[in-house]
């Protein structure tokens, strides 16, 4: 009697699954979809997902983000299967890119924080036709610190080299871990009136945590400013300047 019941209840999720007018052959694809949902897939299957380029893209990028949740996806060995894929894609002529998939590695290698993939990220940023690719890559770049990022994120944070405004603001952020003078001229020249304010704001946040000082929001205030003729800051003075953007914002 309880089999009965039990293969009685199967054959009722089969039809609402399937739907009534849905084809036999479909049945085992959407029923497996359907109880794959109540469970994580193996890590086997998720990497076999994420690196076969046979499979779905939509698969593989979802895959990807599985993967670079847990810390043994972050790995190197996993880290230069996404650079091998981004760089894949980065081959391909724009038009066939995915860009989802591109946007799913790029963000594994920005969690992996490994400098040694600046360069793949460096070159998204500049070559990616997707605005979202590249304000990805900008992101990403953020977490991923080494001098070799510094030149690229210098470049597209330029209005005439960048024409996303969020990718402009996004480069201005990550410019905060490098103090150095090429830095805060780059950041300086992003106040000037002509620039959208979000930038401007961004950059003006940005050489106040450089500096530990804080100039005004205009490029007259800040266009003399050396980082070696800078005095020594006093300890009064840090708890008055330091940085913290949730003030700002309110």
């Amino acid at each position: 009697m309880r089999m009965t019941a039990k293969m009685c209840l199967l054959g009722a999720m089969i039809l609402f699954v399937c739907g009534c007018g849905g084809k036999v052959e479909d049945a085992g694809f959407k029923v497996k979809g359907f109880f794959g949902a109540f469970s994580d897939p193996h890590p086997k299957v998720l990497t076999r997902y994420a690196f076969d380029d046979t499979v779905d893209p939509d698969l593989r990028r979802k895959a990807i983000i599985s993967l670079s949740g847990h810390e043994w996806g972050l790995t190197e060995t996993y880290l230069d299967g996404y650079d091998v894929m981004l760089r894949a894609e980065m081959r391909k002529p724009k038009e066939r890119r995915d860009t989802a998939l591109m946007s799913a590695t790029i963000g594994a290698l920005g969690k992996g924080k490994n400098p040694k993939y600046i360069p793949i990220l460096a070159l998204a940023l500049e070559l990616a036709s997707s605005p979202q690719v590249r304000w990805d890559a900008a992101v990403a770049l953020d977490s991923v610190v080494g001098d070799k990022a510094i030149a690229q994120l210098c470049k597209s944070s330029d209005p005439g080299v960048e024409d996303s405004v969020d990718v402009r603001v996004s480069c201005c952020r990550a410019l905060r871990h490098y103090k150095r003078q090429d830095v805060v001229d780059t950041l300086i020249s992003r106040l000037h009136s002509n620039e959208e304010f979000s930038v401007r704001y961004c950059a003006h946040q940005t050489l106040v945590k450089l500096c530990g000082r804080d100039f005004g929001p205009n490029y007259t205030d800040w266009v003399a400013t050396r980082l070696d003729t800078l005095p020594p800051i006093k300890v009064e003075e840090k708890k008055k300047s330091m940085w913290n953007p949730l003030n700002r914002c309110r």
